[in-house]
């Protein structure tokens, strides 16, 4: 306490806080007008919904985005697509989104791509459990009407992905999301003590759920 205040005393003290989703798209337009290319709100949300809010990360994809459109180009919705590494969660979200409408082989394509992109497995099923897990929550909170960023523990740059938590969520009922929740626990469980291959676990659960 002591040090901060003499810091405080003798130097500029700078808060620096995490910036909100239309303060993250703000500054990228900015820096596309700067190389004459166009980019729309709904192709922004798209990027940060793909590739994160983490402005390391986004710097680095709309450099890229901004060479393939070049000058007077727009940047469209494929080519992010096309040149954006996606985060996991945002590819767990597509995988959610082919569960939900039972397109089963579509799931286990996007799993087998994780696989293929040598993401750890276990990282896989952590990030499937905790999607499923925010899902769950999202029901309760709809259902008991209570506000969906505070029951989700969203930060100020996340809250844009409440529509997407509340859609994934009407697919599903509270019964079917607890069974996936247990049988991924279950998986855990078993692979870690050598009784279930991880990979053919998570396999039989999105067959089991598709």
């Amino acid at each position: 306490m002591d040090m901060y205040k003499t810091l405080e005393k003798n130097s500029i003290i700078i808060e620096l806080k995490e910036l909100k989703p239309f303060e993250i798209k703000n500054r990228l337009k900015k820096i596309c007008s700067m190389y004459k290319v166009n980019i729309q709100d709904s192709e922004l949300d798209y990027l940060l919904e793909v590739a994160g809010t983490n402005m390391q990360d986004l710097m680095n994809e709309i450099r890229k985005l901004i060479e393939f459109a070049g000058e007077n180009g727009e940047i469209k919705k494929e080519d992010i697509d096309k040149l954006t590494i996606k985060q996991v969660q945002a590819i767990i979200f597509d995988l959610t989104d082919y569960l939900g409408v039972k397109e089963t082989d579509k799931a286990l394509e996007v799993l087998d791509n994780l696989i293929y992109n040598k993401e750890p497995l276990q990282k896989i099923i952590i990030t499937l459990y905790n999607h499923f897990k925010k899902l769950y929550l999202t029901k309760l909170a709809l259902e008991e009407k209570k506000d969906l960023i505070e029951a989700l523990s969203l930060k100020p740059n996340q809250v844009f992905l409440t529509t997407k938590y509340k859609k994934q969520s009407s697919y599903f009922n509270i019964d079917e999301i607890e069974t996936i929740l247990k049988e991924l626990i279950e998986l855990d469980y078993t692979s870690k003590n050598g009784l279930m291959d991880l990979e053919v676990g998570m396999k039989t659960i999105l067959c089991k759920n598709c």
